[in-house]
């Protein structure tokens, strides 16, 4: 089992060339992705982007060097490569496209820029719409689900602008429901960045999971397909059977195992529009466990901002979700497993592709030292790695028992 790597063409996904990269970490959150090589010292100022030698292109001179690794040009595929999977190519995990590089004598250094990353460089302004003088088009949908308004965005974003051609695939284009974007005005263009709306749209009551996953459309090419929850669920890929992972004194399919715990808040002082005493404010508070216990907790307090709550309605409900996601203990799992890991007839237990981030596992627990026995029901909210078969799993934060 291994990791195999490909420099595909960022706007269609051709496949280019092989790459050997053989030192690097990996990052993966419900909605993005970091890919890095392992930094070399405390120290390096380029820890947080990808540095390969030069000796890992298939190139011997420079116009060949700068045509493989031609930045807004060249995106990287990874795979995971494992017995049994289904294409030879391996699972394709992350794509992401070439940042600006920085050449030196040995080697080159470069971001690679996730899906959404690259939305953060779009607008949600319409090709033509944008003049000399005054702008005054408004992009507006109604009636249409969360996902369907993103992947409206999206197309807008990509498929819509003249060039603007990505690799990208949204299922949902106008798909019926009951929500609505009016505003998006062409003389706003600073707020209409489209990564910051889509995270927008992730973010409001109700809204759902987002993310883009890549996959071999052909035998040349790798695409990504844009998938959330809908409306009716939120989450992704609640369609099949939670991951189901153990662990014990000793063994496990879950190991390291570490459980991290935050203390609560009572109080939440809240602050909208406005400047100076003209600031709106208001306020949450539950101080039942603080008066209402032989065992109180000390009194915790916290701010929440929203420079654009104008009014009492929109700022009041946001303050006390930020109470309420907050006033008691949270517990948050952490733990690692062996993508390599086999049952007793040498199958493949999880290999990477099998789970992703915003899914649901049910952890059984038994010997912790401060853990009831039992099955635990959470989502894994990030998992991280290297070029081995070890990932780290770090789950949602849920209420403690205690």
């Amino acid at each position: 089992m291994t990791w195999a790597h490909w420099l595909t063409d960022a706007r269609t996904g051709q496949l280019i060339a092989p790459i050997d990269i053989p030192s690097f970490s990996w990052q993966m959150t419900v909605g993005d992705f970091g890919f890095t090589t392992t930094a070399k010292n405390l120290g390096d100022a380029d820890a947080s982007n990808l540095t390969l030698p030069w000796s890992a292109l298939n190139a011997d001179t420079p116009a060949e060097r700068s045509h493989l690794l031609s930045m807004g040009r060249r995106a990287l595929c990874s795979a995971w490569v494992y017995d049994g999977v289904a294409d030879s190519r391996g699972m394709p995990i992350l794509w992401g496209a070439l940042g600006e590089r920085e050449d030196t004598w040995l080697d080159t250094t470069f971001p690679v820029y996730s899906p959404t990353t690259l939305l953060g460089s779009r607008y949600a302004i319409r090709d033509g719409a944008f003049h000399d003088t005054r702008s005054t088009d408004t992009v507006s949908w109604t009636g249409l689900s969360y996902r369907g308004l993103a992947s409206n965005l999206i197309d807008l974003a990509t498929s819509q602008k003249n060039g603007g051609t990505l690799p990208f695939d949204c299922k949902y284009l106008n798909e019926p429901g009951n929500h609505q974007r009016t505003n998006y005005q062409a003389w706003n263009v600073q707020n209409l960045n489209v990564k910051t709306l889509l995270t927008n749209i992730a973010n409001v009551q109700g809204g759902p999971d987002m993310t883009f996953r890549p996959y071999w459309s052909d035998d040349g090419h790798v695409r990504c397909r844009f998938l959330a929850g809908s409306d009716a669920d939120i989450y992704l890929d609640m369609d099949h059977a939670p991951v189901v992972l153990n662990c014990f004194p000793g063994g496990g399919t879950l190991e390291d195992l570490t459980i991290d715990y935050a203390l609560p808040y009572q109080r939440v002082y809240g602050t909208g529009a406005g400047t100076d005493a003209s600031v709106l404010t208001t306020l949450a508070e539950d101080l039942m466990l603080i008066t209402g216990s032989m065992d109180p907790p000390i009194l915790r307090e916290m701010t929440y901002s929203d420079s654009d709550a104008a009014n009492l309605g929109v700022l009041k409900p946001k303050v006390q979700a930020a109470l309420a996601a907050n006033k008691t203990t949270g517990m948050q799992f952490t733990g690692s497993i062996d993508v390599d890991d086999t049952d007793s007839n040498g199958t493949l237990l999880h290999p990477l592709g099998s789970f992703w981030p915003g899914e649901v596992f049910h952890l059984d627990v038994s010997g912790f030292p401060t853990l009831p026995d039992g099955r635990y029901e959470t989502r894994l909210m990030e998992m991280s790695g290297d070029q081995t078969s070890k990932v780290k799993l770090q789950f949602d934060v849920m209420d403690a028992l205690f």
